[in-house]
């Protein structure tokens, strides 16, 4: 008689991968230390954020997911649909939950926000908080692509990790960001807002 493995519960892979959040919470801090001895706040919830919205997107392609996808008037591709609003959005651990877990930001204005980023594809105009985009994605991804090996693929067991992964580490940077003086809701709304408009970028969105 064979004997099954039992599922990993939600309370688990969330108490698993908190273990190791720090270490990365500690390099983004380091990354957006000013010269002066303090930590850029909105800098860091910007490109933590960008970087929970990445994992998304790379999870779905990792395990070869369906994107529903839009193309611009210029060519550009951008990625919707169920696979990735899973982690980012739906799940126990989505990303999203992460941050409404710590800020007043309601259902309703998630839903703002996402019709908001789905209007912006093709508008060139469109700035993530005084960030392009476009910028802001290849920062991530050169991060990304830097760390992976060594960190990410350390840590994490399977690619359905990251999202999870890097929605405890925006959490936490989240919570460093409202005890330095950010109002909740909107320190709330920009790291939704970033992490559901880079979520749905590739390299053919640039």
């Amino acid at each position: 008689m064979g004997f099954f493995k039992r599922k990993e519960t939600d309370e688990k892979k969330a108490k698993r991968l908190a273990e190791n959040a720090g270490y990365f919470v500690e390099m983004f801090k380091a990354a957006f230390k000013a010269p002066q001895g303090y930590i850029d706040a909105t800098q860091a919830l910007i490109f933590t954020a960008a970087i929970a919205g990445y994992a998304c997107h790379q999870a779905v392609k990792a395990e070869k997911g369906t994107f529903a996808v839009v193309t611009d008037k210029n060519g550009k591709k951008y990625y919707f649909g169920d696979a990735v609003n899973k982690y980012l959005l739906e799940d126990n651990l989505s990303v999203v939950g992460f941050c409404t877990a710590v800020t007043g930001v309601s259902r309703e204005e998630v839903l703002a926000i996402v019709a908001k980023a789905a209007a912006a594809v093709g508008d060139e105009s469109y700035t993530l908080f005084g960030y392009d985009p476009k910028h802001l994605y290849k920062k991530v991804d050169e991060c990304w692509k830097a760390v992976h090996d060594r960190m990410i693929a350390k840590y994490c067991k399977s690619p359905s990790d990251w999202p999870v992964m890097f929605g405890i580490v925006l959490q936490n940077i989240l919570n460093m960001s409202l005890k330095a003086g950010a109002p909740e809701d909107e320190a709330g709304r920009i790291a939704i807002e970033c992490a559901v408009v880079i979520s749905k970028m590739d390299d053919d969105s640039l």
